[in-house]
């Protein structure tokens, strides 16, 4: 029983597969530019970042292709295949009827109050903003 030896890709097919990804990036109309490095650049690792992007997409090229030649899938796709549920649901909070206020129900502070009645003022306006937050009705 003699087994056949599984396609291989060739030099010439190796050389256009890089040559055609190195164009995508840094080619006349790629997604980067060459400049010859200088004495004072110093983002070496940004440099050191974008040879192992550009290794790995050319690995992957060639991956890709010899899995084609082949017949075979190339590994997991990247996107879950399955949509996940929410976590939370949005619900509209219930509508509430404006009411007039008159005179007497707005409580005002004089100018001319002491730190005293301020704090006390101010004590009094956090604990009706409490107890409206409290009352709130909260929906997960």
């Amino acid at each position: 029983m003699s087994v056949a030896q599984a396609p291989v890709l060739r030099d010439e097919q190796i050389f256009e597969l890089l040559h055609d990804k190195l164009q995508d990036l840094v080619g006349e109309h790629g997604a980067w530019t060459l400049v010859a490095r200088s004495a004072v650049d110093t983002e070496v690792i940004f440099h050191g970042l974008k040879a192992r992007q550009i290794a790995t997409e050319l690995s992957e090229a060639i991956t890709t292709e010899q899995a084609a030649l082949r017949g075979e899938s190339t590994g997991e796709p990247t996107a879950l295949s399955w949509t996940p549920a929410p976590i939370t649901t949005w619900n509209e909070p219930a509508a509430i009827e404006p009411t007039r206020l008159n005179a007497r129900q707005v409580e005002t502070v004089p100018i001319d109050s002491s730190d005293d009645d301020l704090a006390a003022a101010s004590a009094a306006w956090i604990d009706k903003a409490s107890a409206t937050l409290a009352s709130a009705r909260l929906v997960a």
